[in-house]
């Protein structure tokens, strides 16, 4: 008898045991984009190192006005990719995918909902602007400190920044981005809580899962007793507000949770300082190894120029991309897409053509 009541109380002594919380929880650092040697100070201290919050970047941008109601008007036929969070299901981000959705009709459904819902809210993500609705890309900028990219130069199929519209109660699991590859995040709308960790953060690795490329814990409320290990790592959390912009730098993981519906843009991007890593490091994992961004753009990158940070500055979308305005895009975007079209029959075509239509014959400077 007395074995079995020792027997029985181990859980019990493993349960009082047990840590009840991360080493540290650490507030992301704040960066002032109105600083004169801001983007001298993000490379020399953030940078590939850890998460930054980047103050004062958005307040002349014409998205800080946009609403649910705003982008189904100047939207009406973009489409956005829905998920459902479930951490059990074996997904990227604990993501399942709930279909495709009418930009309109997915916010009308999902925004304003209050009390009781028969069914799990549904996170939209990841609608390029560039191909769904290339209008919003007059209302964005690319900040300084990202805008030396070599993704948007040389590897036309990514189609960042996209827009990301998260309804109040969605999120996301503990993931890395595709590639490992560092991004940003601007708000318009709403409150979005993060936890982040430090992209070498040693207590996480016996917890990585490389088929999905994340985690199948919870940073938010971690089971410490039977992972006692978390406890060992560090996090940073910060509750972004709209204005604010957030950097996350490679490898990086980190998940996010809507306090409220909001409103976002992200953009993934490779800069020549972030290259060493992407090649040691995101290129020698089996997941990533054989994948074209490891070795079919290496004489691109190569021979690209990098910018010196005193002379990097904030950029619309066309100048990010290398054009002086619309005009020189959109003669340069449609034919690679009509190219891809002949193959894919890709529905976004006859937007992006619309678009352009009226910026032909245009002279730009």
């Amino acid at each position: 008898a007395a074995l079995l009541l020792a027997a029985a109380a181990q859980p019990l002594w493993r349960k009082w045991r047990a840590p009840t919380a991360f080493r540290e929880v650490l507030p992301v650092p704040r960066l002032s984009a109105s600083s004169p040697d801001a983007v001298e100070r993000f490379f020399r201290l953030y940078h590939g190192r850890q998460p930054v919050l980047i103050e004062g970047a958005l307040a002349a941008w014409p998205a800080m006005n946009w609403s649910a109601s705003s982008l189904a008007t100047a939207c009406p036929s973009a489409q956005m990719a829905v998920y459902e969070y479930d951490l059990q299901a074996n997904d990227w981000a604990a993501l399942k995918d709930a279909g495709m959705l009418l930009l309109g009709e997915y916010l009308s459904e999902e925004f304003g909902r209050r009390g009781a819902a028969p069914r799990k809210p549904r996170y939209g993500l990841e609608m390029s602007l560039r191909n769904e609705c290339p209008r919003l890309l007059h209302d964005v900028r690319i900040p300084a400190f990202f805008s030396d990219d070599l993704l948007v130069r040389y590897y036309k199929r990514g189609a960042w920044p996209t827009l990301i519209a998260g309804p109040r109660g969605t999120r996301s699991g503990l993931h890395r981005d595709t590639y490992d590859l560092p991004f940003w995040m601007a708000l318009f709308a709403g409150r979005k809580r993060w936890r982040i960790f430090a992209p070498e953060e040693p207590a996480l690795e016996p917890f990585f899962l490389e088929e999905r490329n994340g985690f199948a814990f919870d940073p938010f409320e971690p089971d410490f007793v039977g992972s006692p290990g978390l406890a060992a790592a560090s996090v940073y959390e910060h509750v972004l507000e709209a204005g604010q912009l957030l950097y996350i730098p490679n490898g990086a993981a980190h998940a996010a949770y809507n306090l409220e519906d909001t409103i976002a843009i992200s953009g993934n991007y490779l800069d020549p300082p972030s290259l060493d890593r992407h090649r040691q490091v995101t290129c020698n994992r089996s997941l990533w190894r054989e994948n074209h961004l490891c070795w079919f753009y290496d004489r691109d990158f190569a021979g690209h120029a990098p910018v010196p940070p005193e002379r990097l500055r904030e950029l619309s979308y066309f100048e990010f991309a290398g054009f002086p305005g619309p005009a020189g895009w959109c003669a340069d975007f449609v034919p690679f897409l009509r190219d891809i079209s002949a193959r894919r029959a890709l529905r976004y075509l006859p937007t992006v053509e619309q678009y352009c239509s009226q910026w032909t014959d245009q002279p730009e400077a």
